[in-house]
Parts: C-alpha cells; sequence; structure tokens
C-alpha cells in the first residue's frame, strides 16, 4: 500500500487506525497474542463489533462452517470488516477469503482483504501492498499501553504457558479455606453474607489496584467459588468495564489453583470454576483467544454448565454485548438432571446464547454513524 492510501478503520473510541500496516500492527493487541495459520476478522469499528480470530480453514466444507459461523457473528453490527488471512500459501489465503466475501456480503461489507506473511501483507483486494515496519510496532505498542492492554504472546504456546499451573497455593491454607468456605456456602445468613461481602470487596481492590492476592486470599477466593452460591456472587462482580482486570485477576488464580479437591464435600475440580471465571471474564472483554486459552484448564471429562456454556457461546460467536445478568429470583434448577454447577447467572448465559446480537446504539444496517 503506498503511504498517501488511507484505511478508514476505527479500532477503539480514541485509536485510527490509518492505513493496513498499521492494521496488521495492532493486530497482535486486539488478539493477545501473534496469530499463525490465522483467518482474522477486524471490524470497521470495534470496542462494539469484536475482533475474531479462527484457524485458517481447509477444504470447502471447514471453509464454508467458518463463513457461516462468521455471519452469524456479526449479523447485524452494522459495520464492514477486514478479511486477514495469516499463511504463507497465498493461494489458501484467496480461496479462504473469497468463501468468506461471499458468505458475508452484501449484509455484511468486506472492505478490505489481505494476506499477512510475516511482516509483509498483500491486499487480494488491490494492487497495494506494503509491510509493517519497527514503528509501526512502536506505535501501536504505544497505544495501546495507553489503552492499558498487555504486550501480546509471542507464541500460542506462550501464551498458554501464562495459563499454566505454575506456584500452587499451600496445601495447608487451601485446606482451612476449604473448611471456612463450606461453612459459609452451608449457613447462608449472616456468615454467608460476610463471606460474599469479603469477595466483592477482594475482587473490587484487587481489580483497581492491579495487585496479586496474597496466598491466603487466593485460597479463599479459590475455596469459595467452588461452591455455586459464592461463585455467582463473584461473577456477578465481572462487568463489561472492568472485565480486563478481572481476566488477569482470575487467570492468575488459575495458575495457584490446586489441580485436585481438597475438601471431601466438592465433587468438581477445582480448576473448573477458576477456569471458567478467567474464560468468561475474557469473553465479556471481547478476547476469545484468551477465553478458549483459560477454557482449557478445565480438566477433561469434568461436567460444569459454565464452561460448557462459555465454550458454546465462543464457538458460536455469540456478541457479549447481548449477556445481561439473569435475575435472582429464578426457581431453584434441581432436577432430576440437575447440575451441581448449574445457577441462575449460567441460565442466564444460556438464554443469551439463543437471542440475536443487537447492533450497538446508533448503528443499523447502513453501517456506523459518519
Amino acid at each position: 500500500m503506498s503511504s498517501g492510501a488511507k484505511e478508514s478503520i476505527v479500532s477503539q473510541e480514541n485509536l485510527v487506525l490509518h492505513n493496513m500496516s498499521e492494521v496488521v500492527a495492532a493486530v497482535p493487541h486486539f488478539l493477545g497474542v501473534h496469530p499463525q495459520d490465522s483467518l482474522v476478522v477486524v471490524p470497521e469499528v470495534t470496542g462494539g463489533a469484536p475482533v475474531a480470530r479462527v484457524n485458517l480453514p481447509h477444504g470447502a466444507t471447514q471453509t464454508l462452517a467458518v463463513a457461516e459461523g462468521l455471519a452469524r457473528a456479526y449479523a447485524g453490527a452494522g459495520v464492514g470488516v477486514v478479511l486477514l488471512a495469516y499463511t504463507d500459501q497465498p493461494a489458501l489465503a484467496r480461496e479462504v477469503c473469497d468463501t468468506v466475501r461471499e458468505r458475508l456480503e452484501p449484509a455484511i461489507p468486506v472492505i478490505g482483504v489481505v494476506a499477512v506473511d510475516g511482516d509483509g501483507w498483500v491486499r487480494l483486494d488491490g494492487p497495494h501492498h506494503g509491510e509493517v515496519t519497527q514503528s509501526d510496532r512502536d506505535l501501536m505498542t504505544a497505544e495501546f499501553l495507553l489503552l492499558e492492554r498487555p504486550t501480546p504472546f509471542a507464541t500460542q504456546g506462550q501464551l498458554r504457558q501464562a495459563y499454566a499451573s505454575g506456584r500452587p497455593v499451600p496445601d495447608e491454607l487451601m485446606l482451612l479455606a476449604a473448611e471456612r468456605a463450606a461453612a459459609a456456602a452451608r449457613s447462608g445468613g449472616r456468615v454467608g453474607a460476610v463471606e460474599r461481602e469479603w469477595i466483592t470487596t477482594t475482587l473490587d481492590r484487587a481489580a483497581v489496584g492491579h495487585t496479586v492476592l496474597p496466598d491466603a486470599d487466593a485460597a479463599r477466593l479459590i475455596a469459595d467459588v467452588q461452591h455455586t452460591p459464592l461463585r455467582d456472587h463473584a461473577w456477578a462482580s465481572i462487568e463489561r468495564s472492568t472485565a480486563p482486570r478481572h481476566a488477569e485477576l482470575w487467570r492468575d488464580l488459575l495458575t495457584r489453583c490446586p489441580d485436585s479437591a481438597t475438601s471431601p464435600e466438592s465433587n468438581v475440580a477445582p480448576l473448573a470454576p477458576v477456569a471458567s471465571l478467567t474464560a468468561f471474564a475474557h469473553w465479556l472483554d471481547g478476547d476469545a483467544v484468551k477465553a478458549r486459552v483459560a477454557l482449557e484448564r478445565v480438566p477433561a471429562g469434568t461436567a460444569y454448565q459454565m464452561a460448557r456454556l462459555i465454550d458454546v457461546a465462543l464457538e458460536l460467536g455469540m456478541d457479549p454485548r447481548t449477556w445481561t445478568a439473569a435475575p435472582d429470583d429464578l426457581d431453584d434448577l434441581d432436577g432430576p438432571h440437575h447440575d451441581p454447577s448449574a445457577s441462575p447467572k449460567s441460565v442466564g448465559l444460556g438464554h443469551a446464547i439463543h437471542e440475536p446480537p443487537k447492533a450497538p446504539p446508533g448503528r443499523g444496517p447502513a453501517g456506523p454513524p459518519r
């Protein structure tokens, strides 16, 4: 692309990307990792519509399935999108992008189609090409630091390592915390109210201050969320405005969570609720890549409804804007197939999955306001 060729990509309320090199340089910051063998979709206006990444499909069946999923994800968003295929195979990039574009248009305008290989990029819908310079990378790093976004990981392996078990909380602290949490969950009343108040205060303070919880508090929070009512109280604390900080807090707890249950009353691996809360915070923040990595920490074969619902939301490309907390007075979920991890909150997410995404205020089928 020539230096004078301008794009109309607005990626955040206060971040404007002026050319395709800046778009390519920004993608790792949107995703939290440098994509490889991926199809990335960057909306003309994000913050409302999400940036999406999927593994680059191979073959007509996979490609059509990806195209259908993206069409659902951006239906009604009212914005155009840029398709970026990250691969060293130009023919594959063109085949995938052509199929996806055909499915998206005219409902979802495709305003750019690009093949990216390393630092180089080529427009597949025009003559322009270019290379991401160090200046482009430095500019995007500075811009995203202002938005309080962390530096992206170089590879998917490095990203997964950041969610792997690291320094588990000492067993003796977990045992004490498990006893306390069980008592609070059983008794309710004043004891339960005190524990819920502590959860709110601890999460709010840690999110605002970007602090790492000491072992005793980490153990207490991990033990609390093993019980569905207390987990839901922590879940209710995660809002879109605070989702990035909550995601980092729960990611840290995930690396410190024991692999096996510390309480004989628990029939769920302690990782499941912590991984699910981490994934939910990432999903609510529009970060599907990290949400999936967090869900990978749920032990295989674990039946945990919250994790299943988040996985379905990711598979369907559900827009986080459709999430609303379920009312507190829903009927009890006990029944012949009762899942102990089920709750009004998870039912609320289940309902939201079946609602089509709605365009943000001020946007309609004609596109965003200019």
